[in-house]
């Protein structure tokens, strides 16, 4: 099976001991990884029906009061079986996995659960990221704090079992795209790749060389060039570490590896790198100059995938919802990027099952005599074409949509879960069939973090990333976009408050505009790696994020409080802020606004600039 193609469960568990045998399971957590992402998360406590020790309490924080009264493994096994088995027999994953594999399979023994999952848990293949981070990393401490670290993983509640899991999760992700590059495509490749031994492999005298170049690189984020005899470049990739990530091409795992990746290593002459602010800015760097020097090792990624987004009419007096290819200025709204196109069509699916708009196609025309079409039958439209339904009331569901896709992921996950659950009750079988399928499919791309469901129209933003101590970066972000970027020291903190004021009225005042004309793959792929950073940041807090739209009416001290703090300058230190008047207010969606000719320009000087310049 292809790794892309194959389930990973992530399994993390607190217990009352370490032995399997005599000790009994307290908390257990539960992810499943498809696709290099994460799609699903289980987690519960158990009731051990032994005594939780005051060591123990104390180590994983769940006391004998937590437990009690809740199920034993028994009552959870079928459960717990099911959920496992949901998308096939998986892989299973975790740090020193054998430890919690041991007390899941001895339970499922006890409670003698007839699920095959449960009955045949111990044959299931297991992969060991403490393994992994062995033979994929120069790492001497492998525990999952050091390895977490290592890639800039936070982890939270550490020593309960969802916090380890998702941390464990998230290692494993690296892990995989590390694997691939090392040529790894199939899941047994991989499993045998955590039990290779360390090969004693002789260098050649450039390797060496080079190797003890990389040792002069800094420790900061950046992207790294390889070339070739020619000085051509075969190889571009970023780094939160240039010198630990570079220095890893030069272990025994990738020089006896037999793989594209030794094969490059023996094509390589020479590497030069780039400093970038942030780790966002590598990412950035990175993605442009793949697309523009398309290097021969970087074969997944020098050509731009297809994104798709989904489509609000907002422009037409009566919307419908439709599945693209790429954002126009045609006064529409636009959601996504999603990776692919059939997950817009299954979310337009579930929103036309539970919202009243038109299914039809471009010939719509409003007429008292018209004939309702099939939909208004079913109750799945109230035929605004023969004039049963105003403009007002179908304008109410529009905005009833607009207001629904705003509440995110969580709310379009429970209304397709909750349909799902009447669909069942009413005996609807197959209508609960389809629609847990399109639960999964977009629980899949929303439940991974890829992308929340927002509209790019409003997605206006600003993002402060520090670098480190008195130096940060800020990102203005408008309609998805990256606008501009700039390095803030404390220097410039006595100026600090004109400055963004000045860029508030260019970027985000009324009459501004942020889009250039065309919106084509590399324009999509930039606002692909902002929408899974910002994301991100939501997350661990890896950046401060700063909406601005014409609901926040402080932005200006809020952003002025916020470059102070990132900073590290305090607070107590922020100007007090200007009238309010002194700036244009800014707006939340670009309907009614005129894009200039001189706006446009601005645009697309702004965002063809190159971000750093070449050494």
């Amino acid at each position: 099976m292809l790794i892309r193609e194959a389930s990973f469960v992530v399994l993390d568990i607190e217990t009352t001991g370490l032995s399997a045998m005599n000790h009994r399971i307290t908390e257990i957590a539960l992810l499943r990884v498809e696709g290099g992402a994460i799609v699903d998360r289980h987690d519960m406590l158990i009731n051990p029906e032994q005594y939780i020790s005051p060591f123990i309490a104390e180590y994983t924080h769940i006391t004998n009061a937590m437990v009690f009264g809740r199920p034993n493994f028994i009552e959870r096994a079928p459960e717990l079986a099911q959920w496992i088995g949901a998308s096939g027999p998986p892989i299973i994953v975790g740090h020193n996995v054998q430890f919690d594999k041991s007390f899941l399979v001895q339970s499922f023994i006890r409670a003698n659960d007839p699920h095959p999952i449960a009955s045949g848990f111990a044959a299931l293949p297991t992969l060991c990221t403490c393994r992994l981070a062995k033979r994929l990393t120069n790492l001497q401490r492998r525990g999952l704090e050091h390895v977490a670290n290592h890639f800039g993983i936070k982890i939270k509640q550490r020593h309960r079992a969802m916090g380890d899991a998702e941390a464990t999760a998230q290692v494993l992700i690296q892990f995989l795209k590390m694997a691939e590059e090392l040529g790894c495509e199939e899941v047994g490749d991989l499993v045998k790749l955590q039990f290779r031994k360390p090969e004693q492999v002789k260098r050649t005298s450039i390797q060496r060389t080079l190797q003890e170049k990389v040792h002069e690189f800094p420790q900061r984020p950046g992207v790294y060039i390889m070339r070739d005899t020619r000085k051509g470049v075969i190889y571009v990739g970023k780094a939160k570490d240039l010198r630990d990530r570079v220095g890893s091409y030069f272990s025994n795992a990738v020089i006896a590896s037999g793989t594209k990746h030794q094969r490059m290593m023996k094509a390589v002459r020479t590497i030069e790198y780039e400093e970038t602010g942030s780790e966002l800015s590598a990412l950035l760097r990175e993605s442009r100059m793949i697309k523009e020097f398309k290097p021969q090792f970087n074969r997944l990624e020098r050509s731009y995938k297809s994104w798709a987004f989904l489509k609000l009419d907002v422009q037409n007096l009566f919307p419908k919802l439709e599945a693209v290819r790429e954002p126009a200025l045609d006064g529409a709204e636009y959601y996504g990027p999603f990776r692919y196109r059939s997950s817009v069509e299954a979310l337009i699916e579930v929103l036309n099952r539970s919202f009243t708009l038109r299914e039809c196609n471009d010939s719509f025309s409003v007429k008292p005599g018209n004939k309702p079409c099939f939909y208004y039958d079913i109750g799945r439209c109230k035929a605004p074409c023969a004039s049963l339904e105003s403009p007002i009331e179908y304008g109410s569901e529009v905005e009833r949509l607009r207001q629904f896709l705003a509440a995110g992921e969580e709310g379009i996950l429970s209304l397709v879960e909750q349909m799902t659950q009447d669909a069942a009750e009413k005996l609807l079988f197959e209508e609960a069939q389809f629609l847990k399928e399109r639960y999964l499919e977009l629980k899949k791309v929303m439940g991974s973090g890829e992308r929340e469901v927002s509209s790019i129209n409003s997605n206006n933003c600003i993002l402060l990333t520090k670098i480190d101590d008195g130096k940060a970066e800020v990102f203005f972000v408008r309609f998805g976009r990256l606008l501009k970027q700039s390095v803030l020291t404390l220097e410039q903190l006595p100026e600090i408050e004109v400055w963004f004021q000045k860029q508030l009225r260019y970027y985000y005042a009324t009459g501004a505009t942020a889009i250039p004309p065309e919106c084509g793959k590399p324009e999509i792929d930039e606002m692909r790696i902002l929408a899974m950073w910002i994301e991100r940041a939501k997350r661990d807090e890896s950046s401060t994020i700063i909406y601005v739209n014409e609901a926040h009416d402080v932005v200006l001290p809020t952003l002025v409080s916020a470059a102070y703090s990132v900073l590290g300058a305090g607070i107590a230190l922020i100007p007090a802020p200007g009238p309010a008047e002194e700036f244009q207010p800014v707006v939340s969606h670009p309907i009614g606004i005129t894009f200039t000719p001189e706006g446009l320009e601005t645009a697309r000087r702004l965002t063809t600039k190159p971000m750093y310049p070449k050494r």
